[in-house]
């Protein structure tokens, strides 16, 4: 009989442990969690009793009984003082979670919402209105078969010329999981686009089946890119039938439905907090919007920190909440994180399908991707915004505005405009 070798080499495994904290805090169920650790450690035999029992052994526990009430109002209050102002409770109880480190669970930070801002946590519901969905169910093979893409300009204020602080990005459809968020001084630059859309792909060596599109000047760069590359598969005949400009069929029209019905809850729960300071700015004559001037003062001070808040709600708000059932789709509920890493587990395709004998690849090469960004153009794209001259002057004033808090853009604006004129 052969002998049985148990391996307790994980007792010992420090990235075990910071995996299975990620999970906890991410509010992933046991089962969930599961998924990811047979897939990320599979020198080790799992079940659900072998996660139980090494959380156990780590330490870790869903909620921390240690934890104050008082602790719990702090970070509330901390964060009714910036765009967390605009979350429900759900939404709260992640980035307590997950940015202030805090386990506890969800009623509590309820009770503190409650007990801090009763009327704002009662106003806070279903955002938007409701809207009339097309006949036809959308329905999609799996992640990686077709990517929704679109830019959003509610920041930028009337005929989207007012404020320099333009948004572009990307949604899985079928998992639902933003791919990416990037916010700069145009989302209409072609190039700016292509390069985006290059830069995800170099980090994610995957590429979409089909890409959605709207029809304009500045996803052309993009789409080049994405036909260009896809001409090393053999899947269609012609590999511009990768590509979906515009709503066209009730499929279509759903599809843009998740990424506009997106635009809608990142502008309620957390770009009219940043709106608010901006048209304080403007209406009260601090900001001149035809001030070439003002307008780099406030993109240097702005695109730094919305983007570290576009990034904590992807990860934290949006690709770690638990999506509930939809009418009209055929789509699963769950969390897109994880429908996204284990679509076989809804009933779903993976569709990036592995280089092997008989099998068409979605995965792109370094070589096949320095191609793209070479007749592409895309690397003429400037790094900066700025010239050096004027951000040295700023960087002056202000050395690090990456550090500026969400609370504290309107007064910042104000000091460096002040300080930049006596230079």
């Amino acid at each position: 009989m052969a002998a049985y070798f148990r391996n307790d080499g994980w007792k010992e495994d420090i990235v075990l442990k910071e995996e299975m904290a990620k999970y906890v805090k991410q509010g992933f169920q046991r089962r969930e969690m599961l998924d990811f650790l047979k897939r990320d450690f599979a020198q080790y035999a799992w079940s659900l009793r072998t996660v139980d029992r090494r959380l156990r052994h780590f330490d870790i526990h869903y909620n921390d009984k240690n934890v104050s009430v008082e602790e719990v109002k702090d970070v509330v209050k901390k964060e009714l003082d910036g765009p967390g102002k605009l979350l429900g409770y759900r939404a709260m109880h992640r980035k307590v979670r997950q940015v202030h480190d805090l386990s506890v669970p969800r009623d509590l930070v309820y009770a503190a919402m409650y007990d801090l801002d009763p009327k704002g946590l009662e106003a806070r519901g279903p955002v938007g209105k409701k809207k009339t969905i097309p006949k036809g169910s959308f329905t999609t093979k799996g992640p990686n078969w077709v990517h929704s893409l679109d830019g959003h300009d509610k920041l930028m204020g009337y005929q989207n010329s007012t404020f320099p602080l333009a948004v572009y990005g990307c949604i899985d459809t079928a998992s639902r999981k933003l791919l990416w968020l990037r916010i700069w001084v145009t989302n209409s630059d072609p190039k700016v686009i292509g390069r985006w859309y290059l830069e995800y792909l170099y980090e994610a060596r995957i590429m979409p089946s089909l890409i959605r599109l709207d029809r304009g000047t500045e996803t052309g760069t993009m789409a080049t890119i994405h036909a260009f590359l896809r001409r090393n598969h053999d899947d269609m005949d012609d590999p511009c039938e990768s590509i979906i400009y515009g709503p066209s069929t009730s499929n279509q029209v759903s599809t843009y439905l998740f990424i506009e019905r997106w635009w809608r809850e990142l502008h309620e729960r957390m770009e009219k907090y940043f709106k608010e300071q901006l048209n304080w700015l403007k209406d009260r004559g601090h900001y001149n919007p035809h001030s070439e001037r003002d307008r780099m003062l406030l993109a240097i001070l702005l695109i730094p920190v919305v983007q570290k808040e576009l990034d904590l709600f992807r990860t934290v708000v949006w690709n770690s909440h638990k999506i509930r059932t939809q009418k009209d789709t055929a789509l699963p509920d769950g969390i897109p994180d994880h429908i996204y890493n284990f679509p076989e587990t809804y009933g779903l395709e993976e569709c990036v399908l592995l280089k092997m004998p008989f099998f068409t690849s979605w995965l792109v090469t370094e070589d096949e991707l320095k191609e793209a960004a070479l007749h592409s153009g895309v690397l003429s794209v400037e790094d900066d915004f700025l010239d050096a001259t004027f951000r040295s002057k700023c960087e002056e004033i202000i050395p690090y505005p990456n550090q500026v808090q969400p609370n504290e853009c309107k007064d910042a604006f104000l000091h460096l405009k002040e300080k930049f004129m006596e230079l």
